[in-house]
């Protein structure tokens, strides 16, 4: 079994002697204590400026060096690192010093035992010399990460880690930039057919300049595991955020129910509240609905083979049913009720007596109507697409026994 380390640098000749170094003396501790019989080592100058290059070549009887003249990314350096090279097991570490390269043989050895398709170390144990700004910055990039895909990782961006190559093709495509790690960690947890574990490992301060902005590439890492995000689990992401929404509804609706319990009327000064009820209400289900189909139209996508939660599951059998449509309906004709006698008085007289938090309310049952009603019928749909299967065989079933001769 071959094992290719990838060793990406970037203007890194302060260090980037000393990592080679450790790696070549790494190697045949790695060859003896884990399944690998060979390791390869590949360094990628990505645009380089300094004698980085140099310095690698160096080494040229040794190891691989592939190198271009402009910056094309990190990501991209250990993607082209990777493609010329035919290793079943696949790792990366950082060029600045800050990754022990016989840590590999910890994590090849977790990987090969446990079966796993990626496994990466933690820089977040408590002897870890990284950056208070960049320790608190990862701690929240896995809690996005882990109430996403309900996972326990503790730390998405590690600059270290193994991958089988026969993993890539679902962990692809992947981006070019810093944010490649947080991204594969991402896809990882997300995908139901891909394992990932995790170890703490010892992390050192770093030989020479960073290259990562706080700001910039954090935001652009909170992005990147915001689209896989959606793209894997939309609920999780529309259903939160609608239900969010509709949270206040709670507060604004209990005090103007009690109100006009109270008193029979709805007083002028509580436009404001009645308009927030609307407002939230409607823009709460919508992303809530959105939420729901882009979640069948994933399982369309990947059909049968990711698990959802109870309360998911709770909630699509409610809307795919005929139910649905019934409130749909009743929705719709409580919107007519409060409305008929004001627009009769219009039609009549050209004016309309009823309070106008009659006429909002009904606006807001004519909307919600509306919206159930769709949802319901979308989910139907997607229902029907989902089981339209010709052979009548069901993947979600078990396999059918058969017996005798044809």
């Amino acid at each position: 079994m071959k094992f290719l380390i990838v060793i990406p640098a970037l203007n890194e000749e302060q260090a980037i002697r000393a990592i080679i170094e450790r790696c070549l003396a790494a190697a045949p501790l790695i060859v003896e204590k884990t399944p690998v019989d060979e390791v390869r080592i590949t360094v990628v100058s990505d645009g380089s400026s300094d004698r980085t290059p140099a310095i690698a070549m160096e080494y040229a009887d040794r190891i691989k060096l592939i190198r271009y003249e402009k910056n094309r990314g990190y990501g991209a350096a250990i993607k082209l690192g990777w493609s010329y090279s035919d290793a079943e097991l696949m790792g990366f570490l950082d060029a600045d010093g800050t990754c022990d390269p016989l840590f590999f043989i910890e994590l090849i050895n977790k990987l090969t035992g446990d079966g796993l398709d990626v496994v990466l170390g933690s820089r977040l144990s408590a002897d870890s010399r990284m950056p208070a700004v960049r320790r608190i910055g990862n701690r929240i990039f896995a809690e996005v990460i882990n109430f996403i895909a309900n996972a326990r990782i503790s730390d998405s961006a590690s600059g270290m880690r193994v991958v089988r190559r026969a993993s890539l093709e679902r962990l692809y495509p992947l981006p070019d930039g810093l944010h490649f790690t947080p991204a594969m960690s991402c896809k990882a947890v997300l995908d139901p057919q891909l394992k990932i574990g995790e170890m703490p490992m010892p992390y050192a301060e770093r030989v020479g300049e960073s290259k990562l902005s706080a700001l910039r590439d954090g935001l652009r890492f909170l992005r990147i595991i915001l689209d896989i995000a959606i793209t894997y689990r939309p609920f999780r992401v529309f259903g939160s955020l609608g239900l969010l929404l509709l949270l206040p509804l709670l507060y604004f609706g209990a005090g103007l129910l009690l109100t006009y319990w109270h008193t029979g009327r709805v007083p002028e000064g509580m436009i404001y509240r009645v308009l927030a009820i609307v407002v939230l209400g409607f823009a709460g289900l919508l992303i809530f609905g959105v939420g729901m189909v882009a979640e069948r139209v994933v399982d369309l996508k990947n059909p049968w083979i990711r698990p959802h939660r109870a309360f998911y599951r709770a909630v699509y059998r409610l809307t795919q049913s005929d139910a649905m449509l019934a409130v749909a309906g009743v929705v719709f004709l409580a919107s007519l009720a409060l409305v008929l006698k004001p627009a009769a008085q219009y039609l009549w007289t050209g004016r309309i007596a009823a309070h106008w938090s009659q006429v909002a309310l009904s606006g807001f049952f004519f909307l919600l109507s509306v919206q159930l009603a769709l949802l319901a019928s979308l989910q139907r749909m997607l229902t029907t697409l989902l089981a339209a299967e010709p052979s009548g065989r069901d993947p979600r079933h078990d396999p059918e026994q058969i017996f005798g001769k044809d």
